[in-house]
């Protein structure tokens, strides 16, 4: 085990707290690094960001706290909260890594049920041999590559014990997949996911613009992307819960499908 990175002392100014967020296509989990000073007054500012990236329902969300500078013994407990909330809201693993020994100290009894690593490595490797419900494909802009992405989808689904979900799900992977050759005309990344709650499916493409609400008349808040509209509205109507992403270089645009407790695949290792 490598040694704990050590926080520096409680004494000089506050910093400001910055939490910044990767999120990685190939492995499906999402990084948020925190750096600077963690006090009360912050923890709404965790809170969000950390509920935000787990409502996208990533393979897992990795707490990077390596550059945490200090911290209030009142406001660690966030983490252990924001776990829990996870976990039992999504079904996303939420893990800590690098923390310092004040910060380990202030868990006390919580680490017992908290995911705490050392490096961001060993984080890393444990999603993956905890959560294996990730697949990811690239696809050229031809129009046969739909159903291609239909296919990895319905192969997902296959293996995961999904079979509920399979037609709902390869129709939204078609909406978004066409959505993308339609808008970018470019290269595009189907990627699938499951957690112990929510089939996750989303296309990531290399436009910024996002889907957006408009008005129509005879309507309330039709949902429609730049266009015509017709592709999203199939995906809102079909999924539990839906969003887009901005990302450096493009966008990641989700759906969320839940299934009935009784359909759900049991967790790895249970």
């Amino acid at each position: 085990m490598s040694a704990l990175p050590v926080r520096l002392s409680l004494s000089g100014p506050e910093q400001e707290l910055e939490i910044g967020t990767e999120r990685d296509p190939d492995t499906g989990v999402a990084v948020l690094r925190f750096r600077g000073d963690l006090t009360t007054s912050k923890i709404n500012r965790v809170y969000a960001a950390v509920g935000k990236a787990a409502a996208e329902c990533p393979a897992a969300v990795l707490l990077d706290l390596s550059a945490l500078r200090r911290a209030d013994a009142a406001s660690v407990s966030v983490f252990y909260t924001l776990a829990h909330q996870a976990r039992q809201t999504w079904g996303v693993p939420v893990l800590l890594c690098a923390a310092g020994p004040g910060i380990v100290r202030d868990l006390g009894a919580m680490r017992g049920s908290m995911a705490l690593y050392d490096r961001a490595a060993d984080a890393l490797l444990a999603v993956r041999a905890g959560v294996p419900r990730w697949a990811c494909e690239r696809f050229g802009p031809e129009p046969t590559s739909v159903s291609a992405a239909r296919r990895l989808v319905a192969e997902s689904c296959a293996a995961w014990g999904w079979s509920d979900l399979t037609e709902r799900a390869c129709m939204i992977a078609s909406e978004l997949a066409t959505n993308a050759i339609r808008h970018t005309g470019a290269e595009y990344e189907v990627m699938v996911s499951g957690t112990e709650v929510f089939l996750r499916v989303a296309v990531r493409d290399n436009s910024p613009a996002m889907p957006r609400l408009i008005e129509r008349p005879g309507t309330s808040g039709a949902i429609v992307p730049a266009g015509n509209g017709r592709g999203l509205r199939i995906v809102a109507g079909l999924a539990t819960l839906w969003g887009g992403t901005g990302i450096p270089g493009g966008k990641i645009v989700w759906a969320l499908l839940r299934s009935s407790p009784e359909a759900r695949p049991r967790p790895p290792g249970r």
